[in-house]
């Protein structure tokens, strides 16, 4: 029986693209990603992330929030009605890697995903998907077995540590997969 139903956020609920940042992030986007991964752990200094990569990109501060969160389309991969729906007879989570400013603007601009019951995010647990860590803090905040936790997630990586759990996990491809997953392990 399910009882926790959890989605990944970033091309599961909300489509994203480091590419809709080029140009400016042609040429260093691998470093990009490694001055990003402190602060997916909640170990980063926002400050010098942004005197680092604004360097590195061409982008001055002031503007440096709006183009980061530019990586963001907000019209939403599931309906927000099916997830009002499904919160109706189940706890609903997000598991996230994410960080603190990409997190805080999507709340703004997406208020749906304050529906959710939890929140489980890399930058606040300290460690981010595949790592034990982050999958043990959802179980505890889903209150049930992790049997009993249906999960969602574009990345089989991640996908595959959830199951090593115990957890229903299943490959996030549109909605309609998801429903029919839904289907298959509710019915």
């Amino acid at each position: 029986m399910i009882r926790t139903i959890i989605f990944d956020l970033g091309r599961t609920l909300v489509p994203f693209s480091f590419d809709r940042l080029n140009p400016s992030l042609d040429g260093c986007r691998e470093q990009a990603m490694r001055l990003m991964m402190p602060l997916e752990v909640g170990q980063g200094d926002w400050d010098r992330f942004v005197a680092d990569l604004g360097g590195l990109a061409g982008v001055p501060a002031e503007e440096f929030t709006a183009w980061w969160c530019g990586i963001f389309d907000l019209q939403p991969l599931v309906s927000p009605a099916w997830l009002a729906e499904l919160r109706r007879n189940y706890r609903l989570g997000l598991l996230s890697n994410t960080h603190a400013c990409h997190f805080a603007y999507l709340r703004r601009q997406l208020p749906w995903l304050e529906d959710f019951d939890f929140h489980i995010l890399s930058h606040e647990v300290g460690a981010v998907k595949p790592q034990a860590p982050i999958y043990a803090a959802a179980e505890r905040a889903a209150r049930c077995r992790p049997g009993e936790i249906l999960y969602f997630d574009d990345v089989p990586e991640f996908i595959a540590g959830a199951a090593a759990r115990g957890w229903r996990a299943e490959q996030f491809v549109d909605e309609a997969t998801a429903r029919a997953a839904f289907d298959r392990w509710a019915g």
